[in-house]
């Protein structure tokens, strides 16, 4: 029983350690980088390398680290990087900063749940200055990952990057959509992903009657704001309501609409075998209005 036991503590010592992923970089709080760090289940901690005084990262080659590990008894580790960085973790307060990128993510996407949000200076500080203002680049809000500034009194920048851990929903094509399709819930669907990296801002509802498709998408595909127009409320051939106003005297009648036309637009209708055109503003839905 006794040698049972051993046996299965050394199966499971071993699964801790086996196949190993040395990252390629690690943040630490201290200038002693340890066992530990790279092999959290260990039980002795032993200290490897030292970042030097007055610096805060250290950069150790691939094969440097690989000697000194199999030199300590580490053997099932796997290294994919040529060199693993070290840096040390700046003792300061991001809350502002993050507070920032969860408000503007939050105004950015209707349907978003913000999980975590990291955020660390590119440089050792200290500390940050008393007073400054934060700056985000336009189209940050694409991608989980991206570069945020600030700026002290004295218009010193100082760069982070940060990371958004997120889920959210966006309307995907749930078959083939033509160009002009108005979107509806025949062919578009809700989805919810990961916070990613996108190319242009997702749509994020389903609107009755207010978009039609600007090109052709594919079955799955996400739908952005690059892919949607105003929905015509008027189509090219369709017959229309028009409504005339002329001193005092109010006049409706049908006619042919020769161009298709959103809210607002002017189009070109003609009544029926009347080879003169007339032209109308798009008031509502197969209705236009002549003044």
């Amino acid at each position: 029983m006794i040698l049972l036991k051993i046996i299965l503590l050394s199966l499971l010592a071993f699964n801790l350690f086996a196949n190993t992923l040395i990252k390629e970089a690690y943040f630490i709080n201290t200038n002693n980088i340890g066992s530990k760090i790279l092999f959290p289940n260990t039980k002795n901690n032993i200290i490897l390398f030292q970042i030097p005084d007055r610096k805060n990262s250290i950069r150790i080659k691939n094969k440097q680290l690989t000697k000194i590990l199999k030199e300590n008894g580490y053997k099932d580790f796997q290294i994919n990087s040529r060199y693993i960085h070290f840096k040390k973790i700046s003792p300061i307060d991001t809350t502002k900063i993050e507070n920032f990128l969860n408000k503007h993510y939050l105004e950015m996407y209707a349907n978003i749940n913000i999980k975590s949000i990291k955020v660390t200076p590119r440089s050792y500080l200290e500390e940050l200055p008393s007073s400054f203002s934060i700056h985000i680049r336009t189209k940050s809000y694409l991608s989980k990952n991206g570069v945020i500034s600030i700026k002290d009194t004295k218009n010193k920048k100082i760069f982070f990057n940060y990371v958004i851990d997120a889920d959210l929903k966006i309307v995907k094509a749930k078959t083939n959509i033509k160009k002009g399709d108005e979107f509806s819930v025949l062919n578009v669907k809700l989805y919810k992903i990961k916070l990613d990296k996108f190319h242009a801002k997702p749509l994020q509802k389903i609107e009755k009657s207010k978009y039609q498709a600007k090109n052709h998408i594919k079955v799955d595909k996400i739908v952005s704001i690059r892919n949607i127009v105003p929905l015509s409320l008027v189509r090219k051939g369709s017959m229309v309501s028009v409504f005339m106003y002329s001193a005092g005297i109010n006049i409706s009648f049908v006619a042919k609409a020769l161009q298709n036309g959103k809210l607002n637009d002017i189009i070109s209708i003609k009544k029926g075998n009347n080879k003169k055109k007339l032209k109308a503003k798009v008031v509502g839905y197969q209705r236009v209005e002549i003044r």
